[in-house]
């Protein structure tokens, strides 16, 4: 008798943790589908990433009216990325037209130049241009790319090209004041988006000077299924600061795959090292720090090797920079680092000297994360949703050919109907950025438990039913329940 009523307890007691934890889940997403199934692509969001528990999403699962699970696989772009090949590429001054046609047309009269990129099957990703030595300024240029000369199709309206050079630090001697890598001021090479093209053509901008270009590098890889544009957070503040650093606290499940970094003040101007480091209970005990260059050494030699880098990943060292220009000149802002996707916990922007140069108010930074792709089966009547997975549930997502048998393997595409994020029922409409971590949860921990009263009145009639329970045996005599035995 004792051993059947304590496995009715156990039973019970799971049956309520079970119940708390449902009612701890966050409300499901709706789903809006548009097009002709039975296979839909859904786009997970930010906002959608937030419902998960797990930084490979592998806890969502799509759910039909009756809560029943779709089949689904996750629309992945492939594990290894080719590493880009930098290569020399041809470049052509456009001739200027004669002063009567130049008066026709403003565009013709801007200085202009053919970049031959000999990039036939190949995705661009950057464009380096090379100023001649000595040249300080800040260019802007509209870059667009071509396959035959004639039909030009726009990359970029308003790259911008800094070179700069130092002023001398007042009161420096020695090694540190002789630094080459503090004497010039370079942008980053042009983002071109993996965009396929033969020749590409940079034109000055309007009211812009002209650069005085010498050479173009181009960085390029074979040809992969463009990936889905990236999708940036709200504005993120540091969380901390010291003399020569800033911290920033990011949000859960958001491996970022470029960062923005935006100085609070016009005319700002500086380098920074990104670092980021995940959970400290998931770091290893030991870890190199990855910067590379004189600048970092002598940075760890004034502080007596005493900065404690081995839990930070290093992310490489940026120009920022926001500066103003001519009236009705467009300001130039510093264009976004690019991150390997990692799942980092805090972000840390250290400048080599104090954080203040730039600017009394820390930068606030914003991050671009690359939307993830799933497709499911539509099985059985709506309305379906994105819901969080039960903790006892095991992962469901199947390969993509399995998924689509009739599906080339050489077929990159994804079906056309689309299901579309909605926002929780009963909650105000969602955004498409995610903020600080506690501003990212609220919402959805509001509706959760807007939506659970009845788990918890079955968890306290559960422990009213346990507490009955244990208190009949505790009254039964000692005799009684030995023959009950």
């Amino acid at each position: 008798m004792k051993i059947a009523a304590f496995a009715a307890l156990a039973t019970l007691a799971l049956a309520c943790a079970a119940a708390a934890s449902a009612a701890d889940a966050p409300a499901p997403l709706p789903l809006t589908l548009s097009g002709n199934g039975p296979w839909y692509t859904l786009r997970v969001t930010l906002a959608a990433r937030q419902l998960s528990a797990q930084p490979a999403l592998s806890d969502l699962r799509v759910r039909n009216a009756a809560g029943e699970a779709m089949a689904f696989a996750w629309a992945e772009l492939p594990a290894s990325a080719p590493q880009p090949q930098r290569v020399p590429a041809r470049l052509y001054k456009v001739p200027a037209p004669p002063a009567s046609a130049a008066s026709a047309s403003d565009d013709g009269a801007r200085p202009s130049w053919i970049v031959e990129t000999h990039g036939d099957g190949q995705d661009l990703q950057q464009l380096d241009l090379e100023l001649e030595r000595g040249t300080q300024g800040a260019y802007t240029l509209a870059i667009e790319a071509g396959d035959d000369l004639q039909h030009w199709r726009a990359v970029k309206a308003d790259a911008q090209l800094v070179q700069l050079q130092a002023l001398p630090q007042v009161g420096a001697t020695g090694a540190l004041a002789s630094q080459s890598g503090r004497e010039q001021l370079r942008s980053d090479p042009l983002d071109l988006d993996d965009r396929p093209a033969r020749y590409l053509r940079v034109t000055t901008a309007a009211r812009s000077a002209t650069p005085p270009l010498v050479s173009a590098t181009i960085a390029r890889v074979p040809h992969r299924p463009a990936p889905p544009p990236l999708e940036w957070s709200e504005p993120v503040a540091a969380s901390r600061c010291d003399e020569n650093a800033c911290e920033y606290a990011l949000p859960p499940n958001l491996p970022a795959d470029a960062v923005q970094i935006a100085p609070a003040e016009a005319d700002t101007i500086g380098q920074v090292i990104v670092s980021g480091r995940g959970d400290a209970a998931n770091a290893p005990a030991s870890r190199r720090s990855l910067l590379r260059g004189s600048l970092h050494a002598l940075r760890v030699k004034a502080g007596g090797g005493q900065r404690a880098a081995p839990a930070w990943d290093s992310a490489g060292v940026v120009n920022v920079y926001w500066l103003t220009q001519a009236a009705g000149e467009p300001d130039l802002h510093s264009t976004p680092l690019r991150l390997s996707g990692q799942a980092w916990t805090t972000l840390r922007l250290e400048t080599f000297g104090p954080i203040s140069q730039l600017g009394r108010t820390p930068p606030a930074i914003r991050l671009g994360v690359r939307p993830r792709q799933l497709v499911f089966v539509a099985r059985g009547d709506g309305p379906f949703v994105l819901a969080r997975a039960n903790a006892t549930e095991k992962s469901a997502a199947m390969p993509l050919g399995e998924l689509m048998p009739a599906r080339s393997t050489t077929d990159a595409t994804l079906p056309e109907a689309t299901a579309v994020v909605g926002a929780p029922a009963g909650a105000a409409p969602a955004s498409a950025s995610v903020q600080a971590p506690a501003a990212a949860s609220a919402p959805l921990a509001v509706a959760a438990s807007s939506n659970a009263p009845w788990l918890w009145a079955a968890l306290l009639a559960g422990l009213a039913l346990m507490g009955a329970m244990a208190w009949s045996l505790l009254r039964r005599p000692a005799g009684a329940a030995d023959k009950g035995a």
